[in-house]
């Protein structure tokens, strides 16, 4: 019924808020994948400008919300709304589609739990997500049924090492598991 397709996609729209502050707080604490390759150079930089790749009947488009570092979370939600709908529409203008320094891709609403995403070059890295489902988990010895979700990051080796990538995760899942934090203003 409709009601609940607009329900599912505020949930939706929530969610994917609260995980791009997330990664954006993230890329603040290990600027080394807030990057890009070019002629071989590796940049850091300073705004973070995530892409969200968004799928289309034809193909995939990844719109950039820029300086994603500096927004709060009710500005992320309203931007990144704005940008998706206006891919999918296929309203976009160049420079929304550019520039970005770090992207996202989500294949949750596909039902798909885990995928392994390409680097959108010359970005350095690209992290996936897969659907948030129940899972037996261990808790203070307990065993009880949590929500679980599958995060992939891919990185290139030549600006981020494996350590490094794996610290950004975590911060991820740290800020994730604490969503308080991410309501605190850039």
């Amino acid at each position: 019924d409709l009601h609940r397709l607009i329900r599912r996609q505020r949930q939706m729209c929530i969610r994917d808020s609260l995980f791009i502050k997330a990664v954006a707080m993230a890329l603040e604490k290990y600027p080394q994948l807030n990057a890009t390759v070019e002629d071989e150079e590796v940049r850091v930089w300073k705004d973070v400008n995530i892409g969200i790749a968004v799928s289309l009947e034809d193909g995939l488009i990844v719109p950039v919300l820029r300086g994603a570092n500096k927004l709060d979370l009710f500005e992320i939600a309203s931007q990144a709304s704005d940008l998706i709908a206006r891919a999918r529409e296929k309203r976009l203008k160049e420079d929304e589609f550019s520039g970005g320094t770090f992207t996202i891709s989500n294949m949750g609403a596909l039902n798909v739990e885990s995928f392994i995403a390409i680097i959108n070059i010359p970005e350095v890295a690209i992290l996936a997500t897969g659907r948030i489902t129940d899972k037996p988990a261990v808790v203070d010895g307990q065993l009880t049924i949590r929500k679980m979700m599958t995060m992939t990051l891919s990185v290139d080796h030549r600006a981020v090492d494996g350590v490094t990538a794996a610290k950004f995760l975590q911060e991820v899942k740290r800020l994730l598991e604490t969503p308080y934090l991410l309501l605190m203003r850039p």
